[in-house]
């Protein structure tokens, strides 16, 4: 055992980082989605066609881009309209690769899971993410494609936990703080949803950067190759569950934001999603289903 997980030393955790490695990646058309939407290389036409052959995905990507938060005039009818007119390639690829790995967890059995809450600090997170990233300098910029998808994705490893230790996981979100419950998944768990997210998308293939961001996003000391995108992603991710909770963002909590942005930066990038809340809280629930 390697990597954050082995912080996790007790026989329990080992046998539930065990039986989390060992969950089987999506299959059939769940496969072809990921295998397209995961290539740099892959043209609108792909993506639209194979997003089209789910129609669940593909009227979830629909809703999403008829939602009030990009505010389109006149229906988007097609997947293809959706890609040109409203969301982009990048937000489409995100969308459908979040849409397609939460699709392969049930939440079902867990009181205490708040799906709306969890999709809408990963929403928070990915705008975040992606106006953030075009305020860092172009030579060290991460794809702002990238940072989007890493916000999207960062707490993925929370539905996996809820779907394969339900009555452990209720226990964790009977604590009232983010931060609680981080320590009390630890604790009863064995491992935090960084950990598990992580192992999850490195046995899934994704690629390494989108893994580093996942498993290390809040964790300040990581240095490695993937810094800017675990940073920038671990940047929004502490605002995004300040502004959740109603805080203030003025107390910044580790030196990963004075290495990426200037204060008037961080002001700007929180200004502009503070005017767009209610909006992302729409589209939060659009991804929630």
């Amino acid at each position: 055992m390697s990597g954050p997980e082995q912080r996790y030393a007790s026989e329990e955790a080992k046998l539930r980082i065990f039986q989390l490695k060992e969950l089987s990646p999506p299959s059939g058309l769940s496969q072809k989605i990921l295998q397209v939407v995961t290539d740099d290389e892959v043209d609108l036409e792909e993506v639209a066609t194979v997003i089209e052959k789910s129609p669940e995905l593909a009227v979830r990507i629909l809703n999403c881009a008829n939602s009030a938060f990009y505010g389109q005039r006149g229906q988007v009818s097609s997947v293809v309209q959706a890609i040109v007119r409203v969301l982009g390639l990048p937000v489409t690829k995100a969308l459908a690769l979040s849409l397609t790995l939460s699709g392969s967890f049930s939440n079902r059995h867990c009181p205490g899971f708040q799906q709306e809450r969890h999709w809408f600090l990963s929403v928070l997170t990915a705008y975040l993410a992606r106006a953030l990233s075009l305020r860092i300098p172009v030579d060290s910029r991460p794809d702002p494609g990238a940072a989007y998808n890493a916000g999207l994705l960062h707490d993925i490893g929370t539905l996996a936990l809820v779907d394969l230790y339900p009555d452990l996981m209720a226990r964790v979100f009977e604590n009232p703080t983010l931060t609680q419950q981080r320590s009390a998944m630890i604790d009863l768990v064995g491992l935090d949803s960084q950990a598990a997210g992580g192992l999850l998308v490195r046995r899934w293939g994704l690629p390494a950067k989108l893994v580093d961001a996942i498993t290390y996003c809040k964790d300040p000391g990581f240095s490695g190759s993937s810094f800017p995108l675990v940073a920038l992603v671990g940047v929004s991710v502490t605002i995004a569950e300040m502004l959740y909770a109603g805080e203030g963002v003025v107390d910044l909590p580790d030196n990963r934001f004075t290495q990426l942005f200037e204060p008037e930066q961080l002001e700007a990038a929180v200004e502009q999603v503070t005017e767009h809340i209610e909006e992302l809280r729409g589209l939060a629930r659009l991804l929630a289903g």
